[in-house]
């Protein structure tokens, strides 16, 4: 008989590609659970091909969240889930009460994608003098919570670096893609591209992007910047571009599917992942940097990321991007080094199927797994 494995936000759209099309994928296909998803509606039909039971919540306004935290509760106390995979922190909350309500509770892991108290210390929407007063009372209460939890996932390396304290199993599973790679090599396109894939905002790069275009283009007119993806301000990029004339080398193309997007990634020539410095981004791995890598371009990258990664496997060039002329000088060396931009996309895609693959982290999450097999029985 299956056991039954609930993979829950009540955050993330349904489809989101980390929690869905990976892991909960990943553990429906390698091991014997039944898989019910819970994530938040969106735009994206739940008619595909899959195994898994896939239920969605409305999307709430954050004050109106708790409606679906009584929902997913009703949903476990009915069901009785042998296993509980949490992706919000607010989530803690219903991991401590379910260790308190339920006489025979189930196993509940907590995979932190984002870290939350670096977050506070860093918002810049809250002012200087309160970050550190709610950023410390926060810490005391998460911690006190994942006592609650009976494993952790990271996201991402240096996140386990605050949370020692933990007697539960933990493991790093990074979000690295899952790319099926074509044997087929396509053409690059005519005019050097860079070619940015991911979220849209400033502090991931936006408005620098527009003044690479614009700086760039009074020294070389034989370029174009094509940036991928969506973000609440992406209007206003789109009306900086015209107001600053630079529409002929940088152009905001909205989101497109995957298989779309990862041809674009193959016919451009280098990927941008210019991300600001913020205490969040320290450590991180961008993904789209993997995906520069499985479609066999370079990439400039930001200096604070990724460089034991490319000491290891030299696919990149990083740039402070607080330096505009630093960022430009290496976008210029790779327009004018074109042979050394593609012998580093090959090494980028030897990196991507020797390390940077999904496969490397799924075999991690499914061992992780185990911890709990003779538990849930």
């Amino acid at each position: 008989m299956l056991k039954k494995m609930f993979n829950i936000s009540s955050v993330h759209p349904w489809s989101d590609t980390r929690i869905f099309f990976r892991e909960a994928t990943s553990i429906a296909e390698n091991l014997d659970y039944h898989v019910t998803h819970i994530a938040v509606q969106n735009q994206v039909s739940t008619n595909i091909d899959t195994p898994i039971s896939i239920h969605v919540l409305p999307k709430l306004p954050r004050l109106e969240r708790y409606k679906n935290w009584q929902r997913i509760w009703q949903m476990i106390r009915f069901e009785k889930p042998d296993v509980i995979h949490l992706h919000d922190p607010e989530l803690l909350l219903l991991a401590w009460f379910i260790k308190k309500r339920m006489p025979v509770a189930p196993i509940i892991i907590y995979d932190m994608h984002e870290n939350v108290p670096q977050i506070i210390a860093s918002k810049q929407a809250i002012p200087s003098i309160f970050r550190k007063i709610m950023k410390r009372p926060y810490q005391i209460m998460e911690k006190k919570l994942m006592q609650s939890c009976d494993g952790v996932i990271f996201a991402e390396e240096h996140y386990h670096e605050n949370y020692s304290n933990l007697t539960c199993p933990t493991v790093d599973v990074y979000n690295y893609p899952a790319i099926r790679t074509a044997s087929q090599v396509l053409p690059k396109s005519d005019i050097f591209t860079f070619v940015y894939i991911g979220s849209i905002s400033e502090l991931r790069g936006a408005r620098l992007m527009i003044d690479l275009a614009e700086k760039l283009a009074t020294k070389r007119d034989d370029f174009r910047i094509r940036v991928i993806g969506t973000g609440k301000e992406v209007e206003i990029f789109k009306a900086e571009v015209e107001l600053r004339g630079v529409s002929k080398w940088i152009s905001f193309e909205g989101p497109k599917k995957f298989d779309e997007a990862f041809q674009i990634l193959q016919t451009s020539h280098v990927g941008l992942s210019l991300l600001l410095d913020n205490a969040n981004f320290r450590g991180c791995k961008p993904t789209k940097c993997m995906e520069y890598m499985a479609a066999g371009i370079p990439f400039i990258v930001s200096d604070f990321l990724m460089q034991e990664d490319l000491k290891r496997y030299p696919c990149g060039i990083s740039a402070k991007t607080s330096n505009l002329d630093a960022v430009v000088n290496q976008a210029l060396f790779f327009i004018e080094n074109k042979q050394i931009a593609k012998e580093m996309g090959e090494c980028g895609f030897r990196a991507f199927q020797e390390a940077y693959n999904w496969e490397t982290e799924e075999t991690k999450l499914i061992s992780f797994y185990t911890n709990f097999e003779d538990v849930t029985l």
